[in-house]
C-alpha cells in the first residue's frame, strides 16, 4: 500500500522543485535523472535512472552481458594477462591478433 510523503507544484513553465527533505529520503542527489514510469494501474513513479552512453551500448546488450560476466569472472580468477606501459600492450594485442 502507497502513502503520501510529500506534493509539487507545478509552476506555469511545466517545472517543479522537489523539496530537500523529500530529496533526501528518496536518495536523489545532483545529476540524478528521473524515469517517469506509468505502473499497470495506471499511477506513476519516478524511478532513478542511469543513461547509458551511446558507446557502451553492446556491453549491456542481451549479448554483451555475458562477455561482461565472464571477462569479470576471468579477472577474479586470475585469468588475466597484465601489460606495463602502452608498448607491452600493443604487443600483446598484435600477439593476440596474430592468432
Amino acid at each position: 500500500m502507497s502513502h503520501i510523503i510529500g506534493f509539487l507544484t507545478i509552476d506555469r513553465k511545466g517545472r517543479t522543485t522537489i523539496p530537500q527533505e523529500m530529496r533526501k529520503q528518496l536518495g536523489i542527489t545532483p545529476g540524478v535523472q528521473l524515469r517517469v514510469e506509468q505502473t499497470d494501474i495506471g499511477a506513476f513513479e519516478l524511478v532513478p535512472a542511469v543513461s547509458i552512453p551511446q558507446d557502451q551500448l553492446s556491453y549491456h546488450s542481451a549479448e554483451g552481458r555475458p562477455r561482461l560476466k565472464q571477462a569479470e569472472a576471468d579477472i577474479r580468477s586470475g585469468r588475466v594477462t597484465r601489460t606495463t606501459g602502452p608498448d607491452e600492450a600493443q604487443s600483446l594485442l598484435d600477439s593476440l591478433k596474430a592468432r
